[in-house]
């Protein structure tokens, strides 16, 4: 393998799918003298390999954790965290690398998060790891999320006016951080076509409020256990499901009172299951992710 070649495992969680990098031997490629431009090459559906982001893992000594994960979005920019691309990263792991223990620590730039493994699916040759995520406590202070509320708007953000484009009629959003942004409203009276999903999700995910950006999602209650979402993810763009994204509309949709704690959310591409801990205050995401292919890529 050459020093502008890569080892590459693509890895999907719910059609979320990941490229996943092993730092070690990135340290000889010229990845990092432009990953942003190297990242937008790679995730491109068309003349690269094809994904939602890439992930660098970086082995850690074990004393905090056991890896970092360094993420990017499919247009380069950074990102905080995925709930669906850690899953991802500890199914890669447990696969391809040797690891015994049932849980593993993985640190990312809003904290550490573990991940436990429950077993695995086998279809043919591929293998669906059963994962549940501790995402950890939702962050409801608008610095932190960060986003700009209206002065004298109450915390958490539930059903905030939110203007959008020139419209006089604003949605009504709730704004939470599950270690990233996220804007949740609610569908009932839309018409969720993908020309409206990708309208109003690109405008929220930069409006001004968000100086970060933001992920969108469009929750539809089915019933008190179970939530229909459509997601726009910041610097994805329309995506089949998201992990953080569920973890996001739950959590709106119990604060509002319309679900239980543990909810089954519905995406595009398969269930996930999302529970907020009312004794710890903590969220735990669980689904599966399985790798799809592995190959070299020349940058």
């Amino acid at each position: 393998m050459s020093s502008d070649s890569i080892r590459f495992f693509k890895f999907q969680g719910l059609a979320n799918d990941f490229l996943i990098l092993d730092a070690e031997h990135l340290s000889a490629s010229r990845f990092f003298e432009d990953p942003a431009r190297h990242v937008r090459e790679m995730c491109h559906r068309l003349q690269g390999i094809g994904a939602d982001g890439v992930i660098v893992a970086e082995k850690l000594d074990g004393t905090r954790a056991d890896l970092r994960m360094h993420l990017w979005n499919a247009d380069g920019s950074r990102a905080e965290m995925s709930g669906n691309g850690l899953r991802c990263l500890a199914a890669h792991w447990q696969q391809n690398t040797p690891f015994d223990g049932e849980e593993l620590r993985i640190l990312t730039d809003s904290g550490i998060k573990k991940a436990r493994f429950l077993g695995f699916e086998r279809t043919g040759r591929t293998i669906d790891w059963r994962i549940a995520l501790e995402i950890g406590e939702p962050i409801f202070d608008p610095a932190r999320i960060p986003f700009l509320p209206d002065p004298g708007s109450p915390v958490p953000l539930v059903e905030h006016p939110l203007y959008v484009g020139h419209d006089d009629v604003p949605f009504h959003v709730t704004v939470t951080s599950m270690g990233n942004p996220h804007c949740s409203l609610f569908s009932a009276g839309l018409i969720l076509t993908p020309e409206f999903i990708t309208g109003v999700g690109g405008m929220i995910e930069r409006h001004s409020n968000f100086p970060n950006r933001t992920n969108v999602e469009f929750v539809e209650v089915i019933n008190r256990h179970r939530i229909r979402v459509r997601f726009w993810e910041r610097g994805v763009g329309n995506t089949k499901s998201s992990g953080t994204g569920s973890c996001a509309a739950a959590v709106a949709s119990i604060l509002r009172g319309l679900t239980e704690r543990r909810v089954t959310v519905e995406t595009e591409a398969g269930d996930l299951t999302v529970e907020w801990d009312e004794a710890t205050n903590q969220i735990t995401l669980t689904g599966i992710a399985g790798e799809v292919f592995t190959g070299e890529y020349t940058l």
